[in-house]
């Protein structure tokens, strides 16, 4: 099974469950938090490891603990012992997290913010993609530019190593048996990377009165279009 959880902002989650949450990670994730600079980073950081846990709960029926060392993908580790591929992102209050039982995932979520991308195109991008972004106006521009991004950033975390300025420097290329999907509009990128032949369910969480966490379907209340095949580059 390949699961996805997109909540598109933390806003919301009241203070006293974001502590609660906190509380409960494992000393590992609090001293990462500690070192963190910013309140919103925090939060961001706790709610992903918490919604993680509880999608392979609420999906998979399995306890698990996201544990991670320095330069490496986390992954789930199941109180049998079993290790299963994870992945996080979050930008700009918005949390991505999936979960690959069978093969390896990348996710990556970007908000479209004011920058200078032209700038980044000219200095890392491969020579045929930065003649297509000059033929392209300015939103078409942006939003090709997020796209070759965020699966670059999603391919670097299914990968678990790589760099991302030297996978913008050349084309996409995945690898046989490894499907990209990207959902986009005009305020955010969402990219997935995965492997083992499985289509991702994505789901969208909620918090019901009793502060749990509900997961419910692909829905046309959300903002995101359905995660669609990465066109060709």
């Amino acid at each position: 099974m390949i699961t996805l959880a997109f909540l598109s902002g933390t806003e919301n989650i009241p203070l006293h469950a974001i502590t609660q949450w906190r509380s409960g990670l494992s000393a590992a994730d609090q001293q990462r938090i500690a070192l963190m600079k910013g309140e919103p980073r925090k939060t961001e950081f706790v709610v992903a490891r918490t919604l993680l846990q509880t999608l392979a709960r609420n999906r998979l029926g399995v306890s698990a603990e996201v544990v991670s060392a320095v330069n490496t993908a986390p992954r789930l580790l199941t109180a049998d012992g079993r290790s299963i591929a994870c992945s996080i992102s979050h930008s700009n209050k918005a949390i991505l997290v999936g979960i690959n039982t069978v093969g390896s995932i990348g996710v990556d979520v970007e908000h479209h913010r004011p920058r200078s991308v032209a700038k980044v195109v000219q200095r890392y991008f491969w020579p045929e993609g930065q003649t297509y972004f000059g033929n392209c106006n300015e939103a078409e521009g942006r939003a090709w530019f997020y796209r070759q991004w965020c699966i670059r950033e999603a391919l670097v975390k299914y990968q678990g190593d790589g760099n991302l300025f030297q996978l913008l420097g050349r084309p996409l290329n995945l690898s046989s048996g490894t499907i990209g999907l990207i959902s986009q509009n005009n305020t955010r990128t969402v990219a997935v990377i995965s492997s083992g032949g499985v289509r991702p369910e994505l789901c969208f969480p909620k918090l019901d009165q009793n502060g749990q966490w509900e997961f419910s379907p692909l829905s046309p209340e959300t903002d995101l279009a359905e995660l669609t095949p990465l066109p060709n580059q």
